[in-house]
């Protein structure tokens, strides 16, 4: 039984249809409904709370559960500005208005169960908006409540809302803008997804197969079943298969000239396979000797990487995925030229043969043909650089004017024609069908909150972080490919290898640090002892840095400045060490090294001023494993009374700030 749960957040009863709070929007006529996971919100001046609202005032509602299991007396607060009121069980609890956070609820109980509860909130006249809720025991600090706590019994009104919503992001994914541009733009400000653009093919011919280009130009979803490229090819007629060798052909002819890299050694398998393990690339990816498993299409096959890639192109791949595609999924792993070598090396000796074989024969293409056919195909509309970049398709205007379930692309095989076969599941279909009867103006504008909640799914971030309750996929997928390690037993007996969870990640630390995180710059790394390291996503580290936040109810942030006073830090260096709460123990500093970091690796703490806002870093020095249960990290206080009972009067804020004066004091 998990720390957690046996303090504030009570044993969450998984008995709910939904583990979310119904958020339903209002702004005049105009409504919005969707799932949150928290009730936090933070919108800065000249935008919208989400993206069907308007700028401007706003009011949101989240309804639905709160569980626990055992009898519980507590307060409640808030933070932020704005007016809020929670109401439990049809009972005002808490209300305020304007700067959030003077005053805090009577202490009120709770019996074990299912709760309905209710938060109110309305933004500032001028539309922007700062909420937080928080809650708080005796002996325990106030602290958001755990996003399972809550629960909901779900609704046509949102169930209808996050239709619309995933057909929007399925609209934006396919890159269906392309060919149907808005007569007007999209903005200064668009959904982010809109301006994507699909990989650049300059120099394809040097870094793939003809072959491969060919056989993916005639059936892409064979190769892989998740992609957003369509079908523009018949492949059951002679005509389509001679049109994908033409197409084959030509893209063939994009060379640069260049010598061609040698193949990586055969010999660095063994070392590429432990790299394959180590950095969990099962979590993403069938093995590369398998291909599909159980039609499982949330991951990639990587069975014909040895087929597709010309020698030594899958190294210079690896070491920069982003090269010719900034919005690739893949992200940077920052491999070093050997452990490149080495990856490579392992993924084509066991994908060696083991490529989606077609029942049907290509004939030999002709590339003066097919650069006609990817001009009629308008094929440069995705592809910068390709001809047939006009779109030739009826504006996003008129299209948002039809039934999208008869005629277009989202219609059913009968009824297209001679328009792409897109790759859409029957459940997109009538996502985008609802997205359909909501116009356009919701791509013309985005929150960064709920653009990273689509990129932490479409990363798949949870494929090695857990979220909540819900474990990462690697946790169960990991154990298929430990073999690989079986001649390196020296690698096993390395310290805890669990990784951070995501779920209070915008709150813990400063935006500023997420993104150096996520563009690659965090030097040195704050978990070295981790084999699977974090990889870099370039292209959306601003944004998504700034939606996580946001998703807590912060704005983006830096970290504060702060002069340390000496007699503070002087007693703060006192706590850290052996004679105070042993903080050295696990953690180093500078170059100084833990003294004795036995089962688990710790932080060190000169990144500590650079990564914590410092509100999180009190509610985690008070009790750790209320935030993080897994935590290793002893509580050394209760009721804000310290162990150290003799230093700064034994009260354990104080004791805290020491220790904060300390870390920005180096």
């Amino acid at each position: 039984m998990s720390l957690l749960r046996i303090t504030l957040a009570g044993l969450l009863m998984a008995q709910s249809s939904h583990a979310d709070l119904i958020a339903d929007f209002q702004q005049g006529d105009r409504k919005d409904s969707r799932f949150d996971r928290l009730p936090a919100i933070s919108v800065p001046l000249n935008q919208a709370a989400t993206p069907f609202l308007q700028t401007g005032k706003f009011e949101v509602k989240w309804s639905g559960f709160i569980q626990i299991s055992k009898r519980k007396r507590f307060y409640l607060s808030f933070e932020g500005e704005g007016d809020a009121k929670i109401s439990i069980e049809n009972k005002i609890i808490h209300e305020e208005k304007g700067i959030l956070g003077k005053t805090k609820s009577e202490r009120f109980m709770l019996n074990p169960g299912r709760h309905p509860i209710e938060i109110a909130y309305t933004s500032k006249e001028d539309g922007t908006a700062s909420f937080r809720l928080y809650w708080e025991e005796e002996g325990v600090p106030k602290q958001t409540i755990p996003p399972q706590m809550y629960s909901s019994d779900s609704k046509e009104t949102v169930l209808e809302s996050e239709k619309k919503r995933k057909g929007r992001e399925s609209f934006a994914q396919h890159h269906c803008a392309k060919c149907h541009l808005p007569e007007n733009g999209f903005g200064a400000n668009p959904m982010p997804e809109v301006t994507e653009i699909a990989p650049i093919l300059a120099g394809i011919g040097d870094r793939v197969t003809e072959a491969w280009l060919t056989q993916w130009i005639a059936d892409p979803k064979s190769l892989k079943p998740g992609t957003k490229m369509p079908h523009l090819i018949d492949l059951t007629t002679a005509q389509g298969l001679a049109d994908a060798a033409d197409l084959g052909a030509y893209m063939a002819t994009f060379q640069f000239g260049q010598k061609a890299a040698p193949a990586p050694a055969a010999d660095l398998t063994r070392q590429g396979g432990v790299l394959f393990h180590e950095l969990g690339c099962i979590s993403c990816h069938h093995a590369p000797d398998i291909g599909l498993v159980n039609g499982d299409s949330s991951r990639v096959p990587l069975n014909n990487v040895a087929y597709k890639f010309q020698p030594g192109q899958l190294t210079e791949y690896l070491k920069k995925p982003e090269s010719y595609h900034v919005f690739t999924a893949m992200p940077n792993f920052q491999l070093t030229e050997n452990e490149a070598n080495a990856l490579a090396a392992y993924l084509t000796e066991k994908a060696r043969g083991k490529q989606t074989y077609f029942d049907n024969e290509f004939p030999k293409g002709d590339a003066t043909r097919g650069a006609m056919l990817a001009e009629s195909l308008n094929c440069g509309t995705c592809h910068p650089g390709l001809p047939g970049s006009t779109p030739k398709g009826p504006s996003l205007e008129t299209i948002f004017q039809k039934n999208w379930a008869e005629k277009g692309c989202v219609s059913l095989e009968e009824k297209r024609s001679h328009l792409p076969k897109m790759n859409f599941l029957e459940q997109e279909r009538e996502n985008l069908q609802s997205f359909s009867q909501h116009g356009i103006s919701s791509l013309k504008q985005d929150h960064p909150a709920e653009f990273a909640e689509r990129q932490i799914s479409s990363k798949n971030c949870t494929a090695c972080h857990s979220l909540d309750e819900i474990a990462s996929d690697l946790e169960t997928l990991h154990s298929t490919t430990a073999h690989l390690l079986k001649e390196v037993p020296k690698r096993n007996n390395r310290v805890d290898q669990s990784r951070p969870s995501l779920s209070f990640m915008g709150e813990m630390l400063h935006s500023s640090y997420i993104q150096s995180v996520l563009k690659g710059d965090a030097k040195p790394r704050p978990r070295p002892w981790l084999a699977t390291r974090m990889p870099a996503f370039s292209t959306y580290a601003t944004s998504l840095a700034t939606g996580m936040a946001n998703m807590h109810g912060f704005e983006a942030s830096t970290p504060e400045e702060l002069i340390a006073d000496p007699a503070l830090a002087k007693i703060g260096e006192q706590l850290i060490g052996k004679e105070g709460f042993g903080c050295t123990t696990c953690h180093g500093f500078g170059d100084q090294k833990a003294t004795a970091a036995f089962e688990v690796g710790a932080i060190n703490f000169d990144l500590s001023p650079h990564r914590l806002r410092k509100e999180f870093y009190h509610r985690w020095m008070n009790h750790p494993a209320s935030i993080t249960p897994s935590s290793k990290m002893p509580k050394y206080s209760e009721g804000n009374r310290s162990k150290r009972f003799d230093i700064l009067h034994g009260d354990a804020y104080q004791q805290y700030e020491a220790i904060w004066h300390w870390l920005h004091s180096r």
